[in-house]
């Protein structure tokens, strides 16, 4: 008999939950996965390729052929090492810890690594560091396997062929002697933001040797707004933390700070800290966000306002006006009238007015948070805001933050290679020629736009260091493989500005050598074998007492307490921060359907591309979307409904410059991608996470790599599509037609379809209500809600249990409690476990047909409170979400158990 399914319940709390969109309208596809994932008897998968039968055929298949191998061919020959020279301290089986830390663009992440034999196997946050208090998170979890990646780079090239490391060493050997003679005067270095102290000190020694060098940071996933906003707002050298523990109200503009790719772990666990309830008395903060898409913190909102990213300023001057009338700031009142919006409607006043009432209310204990990509003027409003409702100095900190004031843009830098001012470029991490902006430098004489491999290409002397062989190598005359942070010594800072120490858990399997080591060649210093570089550094610091015993506590607890950061404390903000606000506003025009904005983002997954190559990363499901194994772009139901596109249709997205190329033509950019319907995305606005499509050497060949495209052949075993077509220094985090710098934005259906993995609708509950949620309010009056699901039917006392044996009554039992309160959905946990137990990816068609091997899934559920009008396709534009991780469920008598810690 066919199996029915129910609508989506409606809980006792009036809201109704659901997965997707297909869900909620029980669309025949839902229907017909539906019935493949929980059949009736025997019902098979209907592609006979991936039935049950079919399956059994191919493995006998494989059998037999394997029996012919075994009585035809000679056993493979195997040449095995012996295990003759134990590692230090080790006993065979017993497992030993020690402490380092991930360098990161926003702070170093505390860890403690587990080694077994001399291998690291596992990592953990730093229990004994304050921000950390033993969390971590998905890249600190998964960049384990970065550390066996079996594609990355393994050789010394010089023009694309094998070289030996003595020959790259004797170049550079020459090149210094060189640049000495000058001065560095074409040297440059192009290098990621890592926060590293030694890095720092070896840097300022070059530019002691050469004065002309050039020094010049790019991530492609941050933005020189914050930093400029901050130093001119406080002065230099400053950067702000906050202590979001101490805030009862937080207004975020687009600041994802409750992922640690945009945030870090201690302001997760700062706002955390203030949602976990253990008695009816208890309170928690409150949180609003301001946002285009779903993001973590959007998730967690409790006001959440849909508004297109360029619009986010308006909203952000709207705030600050209600602010400035309810605090009699006239600092604030000073820097809004610097400006002037050309609109200030086209969003909920009253949700404005709403959200500025709770700020003032809470003066001195709220906090006013802009996302890094927003522009300057948001920046500097969101500072004033703090300083009118007395927040900094009590929830934003003001920290000593040194800067180098030498350190050139990457557009600067474009610039003088442009000049042929640059002979030697060196290329520390990173990917500049898939990564950086197109159109970056205009020919001198024609006036072309001109991408980073066409400037790279104009530089006689190009040494990359990189972890794998990608476009940016391709193009350099020197590769060099780069060291991973658990094979070699080093340094960083943590957000808070914690000095903390790198350690190596292993020797560098490729020979790779790290950016210290590079940089110490290129000064040329002798070969180091040891700390010898970070015990320079941390010998600065003048630690208390005896040296040996100061430096064998730091490398022990992975930190220093020595190295305190000066906190400036109720620091004001300069006069100049209305100057700039009021040079550099500028009102963007409201997208429309005919013309929506484009906005680039960091997937959640991959980060800005850097872990692509990263099995475990790519079949993570999105938090929001679940979408595995590759990106989309993200767009309303209505949106969608106006360019007459379902999810997995491909649309063109065509971007056109107000500039003209030589012969008066308009200079377009475009890109074909595949459309992703998500709820609660703002209305006339397209996201699309960045750092897919790119190739990668080996990658492709992966059995677990590779999409497909049906009607577009040229697009098969596409990883993705690459957001970086569409971005220009002028647009580098959102597009809209402006007229000044874009003259339009258009968006129509491509034709074709792209296959995307997409796991929100595995594991159907078919109507059962596992979600239970209620208000503050409720919980007081009934603490025990969550023993009633769908409607106000309760849970018998004893619920009852597939297993008899051992009773799950019993004594000692293995229990697992999560408390939903502070549930991100991050899905650390998931990488975690997946590291913990070895789980294999399956790749995307695998995940495609419901086979992922996760033990560990956070279920996603839209939460509504609107009919649905099932005729009409109107779906609900404005949901919430709710996380439910979904454990494995500890019966006693699983496989897992005897693995699972």
């Amino acid at each position: 008999m066919k199996r029915v399914f129910e609508h989506p319940p409606e809980s006792a709390n009036g809201k109704r939950y659901w997965r997707s969109v297909d869900e909620l309208s029980e669309t025949p596809e839902f229907q017909q996965w539906l019935e493949r994932e929980f059949p009736n008897g025997a019902a098979e998968m209907a592609d006979d390729e991936w039935s049950r039968r079919g399956f059994l055929k191919l493995m006998g298949a494989s059998m037999a052929l394997a029996g012919v191998g075994l009585t035809s061919c000679r056993r493979p020959e195997a040449h095995l090492v012996p295990f003759t020279k134990s590692a230090e301290w080790t006993i065979p089986g017993k497992f030993l810890y020690y402490a380092t830390a991930m360098p990161r663009r926003t702070g170093a992440i505390p860890l403690v690594a587990t080694t077994v034999d001399g291998r690291p196997i596992k990592l953990e946050g730093n229990p004994l560091h304050p921000a950390s208090g033993g969390a971590t998170d998905v890249y600190a979890q998964a960049s384990i396997l970065d550390l066996y990646d079996p594609t990355r780079s393994r050789h010394f090239l010089h023009k694309g062929k094998p070289a030996e490391r003595d020959a790259f060493e004797k170049y550079l050997v020459d090149l210094s002697a060189k640049a000495k003679a000058d001065g560095g005067a074409g040297l440059a270095f192009l290098v990621e933001e890592v926060h590293s102290p030694t890095r720092e000190r070896l840097r300022a020694e070059m530019e002691r040797m050469f004065p002309k060098m050039r020094w010049c940071i790019y991530n492609a996933g941050m933005t020189e707004a914050q930093q400029v906003a901050t130093q001119t707002a406080f002065g230099a050298n400053t950067r702000l933390v906050p202590q979001i523990e101490r805030a009862d109200v937080i207004l975020s503009l687009d600041s994802d700070f409750v992922d640690c790719g945009e945030g870090d772990v201690a302001s997760v666990r700062g706002f955390t800290s203030r949602r976990r309830i253990s008695e009816a008395k208890g309170t928690m903060n409150r949180l609003y966000v301001v946002e285009n898409r779903f993001t973590l913190t959007g998730s967690m909102a409790d006001h959440r306002l849909r508004c297109p990213a360029s619009q986010i300023s308006t909203v952000a001057y709207a705030l600050a006006k209600e602010i400035a009338g309810g605090t009699g700031d006239t600092g604030l009142t000073a820097l809004l009238g610097t400006i002037a919006p050309t609109a200030t409607e086209g969003f909920d006043e009253e949700w404005v007015a709403e959200a500025a009432a709770d700020l003032v209310s809470k003066a001195g204990a709220s906090l006013v948070l802009a996302g890094s990509h927003q522009p300057v003027t948001v920046q500097l409003l969101a500072y004033g805001m703090n300083a009118a409702l007395k927040n900094i100095g009590a929830t934003l900190m003001v920290h000593d933050f040194a800067s180098n004031p030498r350190t050139m843009s990457l557009l600067q830098l474009a610039d003088e290679i442009l000049h042929d001012q640059v002979k030697q470029l060196f290329i520390l991490g990173g990917d500049p020629v898939f990564n950086a902006f197109r159109g970056i430098a205009q020919d001198l004489e024609t006036k072309q736009p001109l991408d980073w491999a066409d400037l790279q290409k104009k530089v006689p002397d190009v040494v990359r260091l990189g972890y794998h062989e990608d476009a940016t190598s391709a193009a350099s005359q020197w590769h060099v493989p780069l060291a991973h942070y658990l094979e070699s010594w080093g340094d960083a800072l943590a957000a808070d500005g914690t000095y903390m120490s790198i350690q190596p858990m292993i020797m560098p399997l490729f020979g790779g050598v790290s950016e210290i080591e590079m940089l110490n060649m290129v000064l040329g210093r002798p070969k180091v074998e040891g700390p010898e570089l970070i015990q320079e550094t941390f010998r600065a610091t003048k630690p208390a007492g005896d040296f040996a015993t100061a430096w064998t506590k730091f490398a022990h607890d992975g930190f220093s307490s020595q190295a305190p950061v000066r906190d400036r404390g109720n620091a004001s903000i300069a006069g100049g921060a209305g100057a700039l606000a009021q040079q550099l506003w500028n009102s963007l025009p409201a997208p429309t359907p005919e013309s929506p904005e484009i906005v680039f983002v960091r997937d959640y997954s991959i980060d800005d591309g850097r872990y692509i190559n990263n099995g475990w990363l790519q079949e993570l499901p999105d938090p929001i979307t679940k979408l595995t194994w590759d990106n989309g772009a993200l767009m309303s139901p209505n949106l969608a409904k106006h360019l007459g596109v379902e999810t997995g249709d491909l649309i063109h997205i065509s971007v056109t410059d107000v500039a003209r190329d030589q012969n008066n033509g308009p200079i377009e950019r475009d890109l074909v991608i595949a459309a992703l319907i998500s709820p609660g995305h703002a209305e006339n606005s397209i996201t699309i996470p960045m750092g897919y499509g790119r190739r990668m050497p080996g990658f492709d060949s992966l059995p677990y790599a590779g999409g497909a495209v049906e009607d577009k052949p040229g697009m098969a075993e596409q990883i993705g599509f690459n957001a970086f077509h569409l971005r220009t220094p002028s647009s580098p985090h959102f597009i809209v037609a402006d007229g000044k710098a874009v003259e339009s934005v258009k968006v129509e259906k491509a034709g074709g379809k792209y296959a995307l993995a997409i796991t929100q609708d595995h594991w159907s509950i078919e109507g059962r209500g596992l979600v239970r949620e209620a208000t503050l309010d409720r919980y007081r009056e009934e603490n025990d809600f969550v023993k009633k699901i769908a409607g106000d039917e309760e849970l018998p006392a004893t619920l009852p249990s597939l297993y008899a044996h051992p009773a799950l009554t019993s004594e000692h039992q293995w229990g697992m409690a999560v408390d939903l309160n502070v549930c991100t959905g991050c899905s650390a946990c998931v990488i975690a476990c997946q590291a913990e137990n070895n789980i294999p990816v399956v790749g995307k068609l695998q995940v495609g047909h419901g086979r992922a091997m996760h033990w560990i899934r956070i279920d996603r559920y839209y939460a509504s409170a609107k009919e649905f009008n099932q005729d009409a396709r109107e779906y609900p534009q404005n949901p919430e979400i709710v996380h439910e991780p979904m454990m494995c469920q500890h019966c006693e008598n699983a496989p897992c158990e005897t693995v699972c810690p």
